[in-house]
């Protein structure tokens, strides 16, 4: 089910290439100038938040087990439901920490998703872009994040010198970083690989940094002795410049560093993985409050992602099972929910909770049914997302699905059709204060591009464009 070759006509090794890539790529590739904005229809952003965190649950979750809580024939008897509000219910045996601390109340779960995708590379690109990939246009679509910083860029202040959009581990899921497109070189993400950036960044090296100042120097001399052109050299010129001072500002800053300034302890809180590692570095960016306003963290492992249990779902002798996953999410995002609780945000009155709003989701469902692995294959009938923060009303609940979560019975908001990854993104635009509705055109494929996606390959009916209304 997973193997992508054969299925479309685009390989992994071309979508890296298109995608991932693109992180420097985009950055000295010639874009087209002006972009034409458009408004397109009316809306009103909620504008209630000043920062964002995605979380991309990379294998998908199971809602049935989760977040959508069903007792089937096939539930363990040891999940010990509880009843949060009205019909919701979740395990404690897999969120103690959510449940016994309070913070669920902080949190709202939209239960009547709709998949798109059923192959993890096509469902990780979407949750990154938020629409479906069109082999048209795929090298001049940037990721969300670059959409964000591209609108957010008037607000950057002269002592904003991280970048707005910054991800981790995304270079290890199946579609690695997709770049900025046809935005800007500045729109570019910056991907950060938890296995290594504590020790390369956090020691506070001073032999280092003095060896950076005479390399950075050294450079500058020979810059302004060069007596080349750009129009020898090429159009790539400019952009490198941009591209190697942006760097060196970045790395000079000491707030770059603080962000690496993890205890031991603070990184056991969190759970010491990727989820946790990305987690505590997402709150740390925020906080320092030095350009970053939008962090996309991904956690995968060969790919696929930790949460694709096809097999041995609720194997506890297994390394890897539902009730390990899902208690290092429950940590994870508990320790971060406290922390921006517990911190003041910018605006009197506020913490950093109240400015932040978080989407946790994975790319798609998984069938009611075990297959004859006692896992879950994949699904897109209906599957579970979650948000919080950045004025995100919490103890909602919406859509209902049926007795085993294989439909949809109520989608729960104003609309026939179901909510997918497209809304979630038009969520996060909205409370950011970004118009949804947009369409910027001059691309240069010349076909323009909308911020929400209205009309999904291979779908004969338009997905309205709209947030899923949680706001207070």
């Amino acid at each position: 089910m997973d193997d992508f070759s054969g299925i479309f006509p685009l390989g992994r090794r071309d979508l890296l290439k298109w995608g991932g890539l693109a992180a420097a790529g985009s950055l000295v590739s010639p874009v087209v100038r002006p972009l034409e904005v458009y408004a397109q229809g009316r809306s009103t952003p909620a504008g209630t938040a000043r920062n964002a965190i995605m979380i991309e649950m990379s294998g998908a979750i199971s809602p049935m087990d989760c977040w959508d809580l069903k007792e089937t024939k096939m539930t363990p008897k040891d999940l010990d439901p509880q009843r949060i509000w009205n019909d919701f219910y979740l395990s404690k045996t897999l969120f103690p920490r959510l449940i016994d601390t309070g913070l669920i109340n902080r949190c709202s779960f939209v239960r009547s998703m709709l998949g798109r995708e059923l192959i993890h590379l096509t469902g990780q690109y979407r949750v990154q872009t938020g629409r479906s990939i069109n082999p048209a246009v795929a090298k001049e679509i940037p990721g969300f994040g670059s959409v964000i910083a591209y609108e957010l860029e008037s607000q950057r202040r002269p002592a904003d010198t991280l970048p707005t959009y910054m991800s981790t581990n995304l270079s290890r899921n199946s579609t690695g970083l997709i770049g900025a497109g046809f935005l800007p070189n500045q729109c570019t993400g910056v991907d950060l690989d938890t296995s290594f950036v504590f020790n390369v960044f956090g020691g506070g090296d001073a032999a280092a940094r003095e060896q950076l100042e005479r390399r950075w120097k050294v450079r500058q001399q020979l810059t302004d002795i060069s007596n080349v052109s750009d129009a020898t050299l090429g159009s790539n010129v400019s952009p490198y410049e941009v591209f190697y001072k942006h760097a060196y500002q970045i790395v000079t800053d000491p707030r770059w560093s603080d962000v690496f300034q993890v205890s031991d302890a603070e990184r056991d809180r969190y759970g010491r993985n990727q989820l946790g590692d990305g987690l505590v570095l997402a709150k740390n960016l925020i906080k320092a409050d030095a350009g970053t306003r939008f962090v996309y963290i991904s956690e995968s492992i060969g790919g696929n992602g930790p949460w694709d249990f096809h097999a041995g779902i609720y194997d506890r002798a297994r390394a890897q099972n539902i009730y390990t996953k899902s208690l290092e999410w429950d940590q994870a995002f508990a320790a971060l929910l406290q922390d921006l609780q517990a911190t003041p945000g910018r605006e009197r009155g506020k913490t950093l909770l109240d400015e932040t709003i978080i989407v946790s989701t994975g790319e798609f469902g998984r069938t009611p049914n075990f297959n004859t692995g006692l896992g879950r294959d994949h699904y897109d009938k209906t599957f579970t997302s979650l948000l919080a923060g950045g004025g995100i009303k919490g103890q909602r609940v919406i859509g209902r699905t049926n007795d085993d979560c294989s439909a949809c019975v109520d989608p729960g908001w104003n609309h026939r059709e179901q909510p997918q990854i497209d809304n979630l993104v038009a969520t996060i635009y909205s409370a950011l204060g970004i118009d949804w509705r947009k369409t910027l055109e001059n691309t240069p494929s010349g076909r323009a591009y909308h911020y929400v996606q209205t009309a999904p390959i291979g779908s004969n009916t338009l997905v309205a464009q709209d947030h899923i209304d949680l706001f207070v």
